[in-house]
């Protein structure tokens, strides 16, 4: 229980604070925290104003913390005949009001616990709608990290001495905004030259690892304030743009670094780079700005759609269909609502692309397979192919949704390629100071002998050469197709694949070499000089929640980890790369999007209807559910 005897002139028990409605739709309530200091009781006063007619404010960027740790903020009497009331807020912003409350002078202050009433839902909806324009008006957003710990002064050292070498480079804030995980950011930000050890950088990913970094609503919080926001943990406080140069540092330095490194702090400032360089902002459509926030955390996974509204590519949606923040909506009607309006608006089957089911289970599912689960995370590194560039230039053929869905079946066009008859093993990844290698190699070789076995003799004339392109999809170092670069990739692959056979191959007690093991040997002359490392990049990206397969008609891929033998490999109308279906009944099951060796790009359609295509297609109306 608060102590509400110092520095409050009120004493006694208080009632719960009671919210008036706001009259009008771009009001807003604001607080006025009074002075204080030391351990004196909270206290504020709430005021409604209109947003376009507000006094000067700042916004608070926080994590409410442990619902169950509660807090009283008093609120002052507002007439000479009315009581105190207080409003009860959680953990994480008492800590913050207490530290950022002024001594001598009131603060006004926006926070979403205390200016919106919670209860309200038909008002949480209407604030959420302006929830943009609150932070673009405030004159400061306060990034609140929390209480300093005994790593928060070595954790701000290296921000600083980060940021003094990214602004040594002689970039605008601008350009390095601007700059994209495919830019040779090693190289723009000079980084041989500029190394540290790992007991350097240890104090940061424990900063990173700090709630904030994961809560989705703080994106927009962020972004609205841009330069103008300050990060504050304890009584520290350095700009957001300090805070945003060091980790685009960091970042580089995770994509550089051995996978067993990204698990240190890759959510954390993979989350903040996509705040400072406002990545969401340029995003044309819903799927790819909800994907790019994937990695976010909410407390109501509606807010995984709600928290985005403010951008772009939902207010095409609003203006098209009239689409709005209603959290009288259940989750599944909210994902689904988007799901529907975006592939109307977009006439393409883009949205598909992100679905993403780690397990499919055998019974029936209260969720349709074709919605995409948001609030289940995936690996941050983890991307659709889709997301490439090779592979998002033109959709098959056109869109064409035979109507509109009813009790969840989704009717969709499109041309059945072959059946998967063998799926490999999970491949998992082991990482050490000099690279990164498969864990377990034999499952690939066994993957291989099963192959050789089953195979009809059908699909590439090099079967190796088509393994090593769907290892990576298709797509070499540098993101372009891998058959242009075909006898580079291949020695590649084959350097690759030697140092993890030979690397889990035992020293005591050596074991008989695999047939691929041996085939590789056997490739090594005629593909010198490969670049294992070049093929690590790429693999260990692509590769990570994916599965080799190989289809009757003799193509190699690679798809979703819950494939299984007997899926079907199927074109639909308006996608950009093939998906895995599991036939169930008269309908299908949604297993994700996939890589089929020789069947891709924008001609594939059409090689699938040549007469002489080897896996024979067949064009029908899918019934996904």
């Amino acid at each position: 229980m608060d102590d509400i005897s110092m520095g409050n002139p009120f004493n006694g028990t208080s009632e719960l604070y009671q919210y008036s409605p706001l009259p009008n739709p771009g009001d807003v309530r604001l607080m006025e925290l009074q002075p204080g200091h030391g351990s004196a009781s909270l206290i504020c006063r709430i005021f409604i104003v209109a947003l376009s007619n507000a006094p000067q404010y700042e916004a608070l960027s926080y994590t409410w913390g442990d619902p169950s740790d509660l807090h009283n903020l008093y609120q002052e009497p507002e007439g000479p005949s009315a009581s105190m009331t207080n409003v009860r807020i959680g953990g994480g912003l008492y800590e913050a009001l207490m530290q950022l409350r002024d001594a001598a002078k009131p603060r006004v202050l926006w926070v979403d616990a205390v200016c919106i009433d919670q209860e309200n839902l038909p008002e949480r909806g209407e604030q959420v709608k302006i929830m943009r324009k609150i932070y673009n008006s405030a004159t400061h957003v306060l990034i609140w990290l929390g209480s300093e710990d005994d790593k928060t002064s070595a954790a701000l050292h290296m921000i600083t001495e980060l940021k003094n070498h990214v602004a040594s480079r002689g970039l605008s804030l601008e350009a390095l905004r601007a700059l994209k995980d495919e830019d040779p950011v090693t190289e723009i930000l000079g980084m041989e030259d500029h190394v540290y050890s790992a007991e350097c950088l240890a104090p940061l990913w424990n900063l990173y690892h700090r709630p904030w970094f994961r809560r989705i609503w703080v994106i927009q919080e962020a972004t609205a304030g841009g330069s103008r926001s300050q990060v504050h943990i304890g009584s520290h406080v350095i700009p957001w743009d300090d805070l945003g140069m060091a980790t685009l540092w960091l970042v580089a330095f995770l994509w550089s670094s051995p996978l067993a490194d990204k698990d240190k702090g890759w959510a954390g400032t993979g989350n903040a780079l996509t705040m400072w360089q406002a990545r969401l902002q340029a995003h044309k459509t819903p799927p790819s700005v909800l994907d790019e926030a994937r990695a976010f955390l909410a407390t109501d996974a509606r807010d995984k759609v709600y928290a985005l509204w403010g951008y772009p590519a939902f207010q095409r949606l609003s203006e098209e269909f009239g689409f709005m923040p209603d959290y009288t909506m259940s989750l599944r009607e909210t994902y689904k609502s988007v799901t529907m309006l975006t592939l109307r608006s977009s006439q393409t089957l883009e949205i598909l692309h992100y679905v993403d089911h780690p397990v499919l289970a055998d019974d029936e599912s209260e969720w349709p397979s074709w919605i995409p689960r948001w609030d289940r995370l995936v690996l941050p590194w983890s991307f659709p192919l889709q997301d490439y560039a090779l592979y998002s230039n033109k959709s098959y053929g056109n869109f064409s949704l035979t109507k509109d869905p009813q009790e969840g079946i989704l009717e969709l066009k499109g041309v059945s390629i072959s059946y998967v008859s063998n799926v490999a093993q999970h491949i998992d990844w082991n990482s050490s100071s000099d690279g990164t290698k498969l864990h377990n190699p034999a499952t690939l070789a066994e993957f291989w002998d099963d192959v050789l076995q089953n195979s009809r003799n059908q699909g590439p004339k090099d079967p190796f050469a088509g393994l090593a392109q769907a290892l990576t999809a298709g797509l070499d170092s540098d993101y372009n197709s891998a058959a242009n670069t075909s006898a580079r990739h291949t020695a590649d692959a084959i350097d690759f694949l030697l140092y993890s056979f030979d690397s889990n191959q035992p020293r005591t007690q050596p074991q008989p070499l695999s047939s691929l093991h041996n085939h590789l040997l056997s490739l090594q002359s005629k593909y010198p000089q490969g670049d294992r490392l070049r093929y690590q990049k790429d693999i260990v990206w692509i590769c990570t929640k994916r599965r080799l397969f190989h289809t009757r008609g003799g193509l190699f891929g690679l798809g979703p980890l819950a494939m299984r033998p007997g899926d079907v490999i199927a074109i639909l109308y308006g996608g950009f790369t093939p998906f895995v279906l599991r036939p169930r009944g008269a309908h299908f099951l949604l297993v994700g999007e996939c890589y089929v060796n020789d069947v891709m790009g924008e001609d594939a359609l059409e090689l699938c209807r040549r007469e002489d295509w080897s896996g024979g297609v067949e064009e029908r109306v899918f019934k996904l559910i």
